[in-house]
C-alpha cells in the first residue's frame, strides 16, 4: 500500500504544502508564512486531521534551511529534529532538486521542488 507524503516548505511569504500518494499529487495548499501563524499547534493539528481523514500515518518532509529548523511550525524540537506522533513522523531536509512525473493538479503555482524532496526521501537518498 502506497503511503501519503506531505512536503511542507515554509518561507517568508507563504508556506507551501504538497500531499502525494505514490507518484500522484493528492493536495496542494498555500498557507500563511510561519511569522503569521499565532497558534503553535496549527500545523500539527492540520497534519493530525489529515491523517485521521486518510486513516493512516503520514510521512512529513519539512524543507527548511538549517538555521530555521528549530521549532519550525511546531514540527521540530529545539535542535531542529523532526517530531514523531501516532499521526505523522517528520523528516527535516535542506532545500533541494528533480525526477519522474505522476499526475498533476493544475493551478496554485509550481511545486516541482517539493516533489523532488518527496522523491529523495521516498528512495532513502540524502539531500
Amino acid at each position: 500500500m502506497e503511503s501519503f507524503t506531505v512536503v511542507v516548505s515554509p518561507s517568508v511569504s507563504q508556506t507551501r504544502v504538497l500531499v502525494t500518494h505514490g507518484p500522484d499529487e493528492f493536495l496542494r495548499a498555500l498557507l500563511p508564512p510561519p511569522s503569521h501563524v499565532h497558534h503553535e499547534r496549527a500545523m500539527p493539528t492540520l497534519l493530525e486531521g489529515l491523517a485521521m481523514l486518510l486513516d493512516r500515518s503520514l510521512h512529513v518532509v519539512l524543507s527548511v534551511d538549517a538555521r530555521d529548523a528549530g521549532f519550525c511550525l511546531g514540527l521540530t524540537d529545539e535542535l531542529g529534529l523532526g517530531q514523531r506522533s501516532v499521526f505523522y513522523d517528520v523528516e527535516v531536509v535542506g532545500r533541494r532538486v528533480r525526477r519522474r512525473r505522476g499526475s498533476r493538479i493544475r493551478g496554485l503555482g509550481h511545486f516541482a521542488d517539493l516533489r523532488q524532496l518527496r522523491l529523495v526521501t521516498d528512495h532513502g537518498g540524502a539531500p
